[in-house]
């Protein structure tokens, strides 16, 4: 005879099933993907990120770069596994914000269709020239560019991201014709930038100032509002006379829609601590960048806030993926 007490007994046993099930995680190891060639800054970003994880959870992370197309084709990949909590995606603006709003098919939204765990850092750029383009700041590089049009190039880690999107703010603001070279990763695109092939790039501060300070590229201007403490020396675009520039990227973590809240939960909370942290501290000011610690729901809002953000601009310059 089955009492009340034993039906009590069995709901309270199929309530703890799943509690039980997720307690377990993590018992194999996590694939986090990034959807960028190794050696760029974004891959040094997640990779600190990803130790922080394996280090907290005791359970090895894998690193997994899967660049190409702007960071949707890896994105798209990470975004359609299991929701199980054993498949992160390494987050920035080109790879969650803009490039599902520039690609015909990305097959992702990039807001809606995720799980936000917490953005951990945020990077301002630096306008820089090749030695070999003859200007020292942007009124000159303005005049060079209107009396040389379609001359000079300008070079992007992919597609949609903050780099490139600097690039065609500027296009439009001063008025000039410069033609957009994007690439498989920052890494890349600093290769032909010091070989000299490309002229022009709006590059992020912690992989460009090291080059500027050896002298293989010439710094004009920060696209930050306020002026960097990391190259307090440079004036914001907006000083410089390029009115309503202000162009920053940001780093942050996701998982696939579905992905459960317990399993969410406890990735911010380990974010947050991570955050804290002096190593990551240090990491962070080594790298020239500035901490963004938003974890969980504020994440999400903070994302959404971005998409409406970037996707004014995209649309205001009327540019696409091929741009």
């Amino acid at each position: 005879m089955i009492t009340r007490r034993m039906l009590g007994l069995s709901y309270l046993a199929l309530c703890a099933a799943p509690a039980l099930a997720q307690a377990a995680w993590p018992n194999r190891p996590i694939r986090f993907v990034i959807a960028f060639p190794a050696g760029g800054l974004s891959d040094r970003m997640g990779r600190m990120v990803a130790e922080g994880f394996a280090t907290a959870l005791g359970h090895t992370v894998i690193v997994d770069n899967r660049g190409g197309a702007g960071g949707t084709a890896g994105t798209r990949q990470a975004l359609g596994a299991e929701p199980d909590g054993y498949t992160l995606s390494f987050t920035t603006p080109s790879t969650h914000i803009t490039g599902p709003l520039l690609f015909p098919n990305p097959g992702y939204d990039g807001v809606s269709d995720v799980a936000a765990i917490g953005a951990f850092a945020q990077v301002g750029s630096i306008a820089v020239v090749h030695p070999s383009v003859p200007v020292s700041n942007i009124a000159e590089l303005i005049t060079y560019c209107r009396a040389n049009p379609g001359r000079l190039n300008f070079g992007s880690a992919g597609a949609g991201g903050s780099i490139h999107l600097a690039g065609e703010l500027f296009k439009m603001i001063a008025g000039v014709d410069i033609v957009h070279v994007p690439y498989r990763g920052g890494a890349l695109m600093l290769q032909d930038l010091l070989a000299g092939r490309v002229h022009i790039a709006f590059d992020n501060t912690p992989q460009i100032l090291p080059h500027i300070r050896a002298g293989g590229v010439r710094a004009l201007a920060v696209t930050t509002r306020e002026r960097s403490r990391f190259a307090p020396e440079l004036p914001t675009m907006i000083e410089a006379g390029v009115p309503d520039f202000e162009i920053s990227s940001w780093f942050g973590v996701t998982a696939p829609r579905g992905t459960p809240q317990p399993i969410t939960e406890r990735l911010g909370s380990i974010m947050r601590q991570i955050m804290q942290s002096p190593v990551m501290i240090e990491n962070l000011t080594t790298l020239s960048a500035e901490p963004l610690p938003i974890i969980g729901a504020e994440f999400a809002q903070f994302m959404a806030g971005q998409r409406e953000r970037f996707g004014g601009i995209i649309r205001r310059l009327g540019i696409t993926a091929v741009d």
